[in-house]
């Protein structure tokens, strides 16, 4: 049986998020999106550790900010997390784009290579 497109796991502090399997349009995007920010609701967490290091993304990078627009509309919330996001090399051009975009309609997202690395950045962003 394939795994969702994204699993989740509460911790004391944050949410993990990991996704899972391949993005290859807009439609498979806001999917995981949604699932995302209705769990974000759902468990009132505002400080997010997406793991995307297994996810394959064949989308181009103008899907980055086709979906960042979707989540000003759909998903305004997102604005209010603190996002610190995981991707193996493949996916990091997408992910530093994706980063940019949102960066610069509002949204707080780091860009990382390493787990350990983004939770530690995620955590000091709690004492801010």
């Amino acid at each position: 049986m394939p795994l969702p497109p994204v699993t989740f796991e509460l911790t004391e502090k944050y949410l993990l998020i990991t996704g899972h399997g391949t993005r290859d349009s807009l439609t498979s995007m806001a999917e995981a999106s949604a699932q995302i920010y209705r769990k974000m609701q759902e468990t009132n967490s505002r400080y997010l550790l997406v793991d995307y290091r297994k996810l394959q993304i064949n989308v181009h990078l103008n899907e980055a900010f086709n979906i960042v627009k979707r989540y000003e509309v759909i998903q305004p919330g997102l604005k209010d997390a603190v996002i610190a996001a995981v991707f193996e090399k493949p996916g990091l051009e997408f992910g530093n784009y994706w980063k940019e975009i949102a960066l610069k309609r509002g949204f707080f997202i780091e860009i990382f290579e390493d787990m350990k690395l983004a939770e530690e950045w995620l955590l000091n962003q709690m004492t801010k």
